[in-house]
């Protein structure tokens, strides 16, 4: 018989779950970044748009700050996959053609090797051992 988690437990995996959205360290896949970037922006939107009704404009703008640090986060997770430093998010504010760079940078494939920031979070080299010896 499986027994329930505790509270604290609980409260962990839901800390776990909303720092993920905001580490700055290791690498993530194409496909996670915009998963996470769609459900940030989805939760931001609806949450500042209803605390804007309550609230006005700190209250939608606190959530739009929200989204633009995890946006951010994401993206330096992100460029540590193609092997560049989250320094490159910066090249955003050059007009016109830094945001053209980053968005380049964060659509490229992932290196396929380990490197600085981490292992590829897109091999499965441990995926499914089978021992046809035995």
């Amino acid at each position: 018989m499986r027994s329930k988690p505790s509270k604290g437990a609980r409260k962990m995996s839901m800390l776990a779950i909303v720092a993920t959205f905001f580490r700055i360290r290791g690498r993530i896949t194409r496909s996670e970044w915009l998963s996470r970037l769609i459900m940030a922006a989805l939760f931001c939107s609806a949450f500042g748009g209803l605390f804007g009704h309550f609230f006005g404009d700190f209250g939608s703008g606190s959530f739009a700050v929200l989204f633009i640090g995890c946006a951010i986060a994401l993206a330096v997770r992100r460029l540590h996959d193609v092997d560049r430093s989250g320094l490159a998010v910066a090249a955003a504010i050059v007009p016109v053609i830094g945001p053209i760079w980053l968005f380049i940078q964060l659509l490229r494939r992932g290196v396929a090797h380990e490197n600085r920031y981490g292992v590829d979070p897109a091999s499965h080299a441990d995926y499914l051992k089978v021992d046809i010896a035995r």
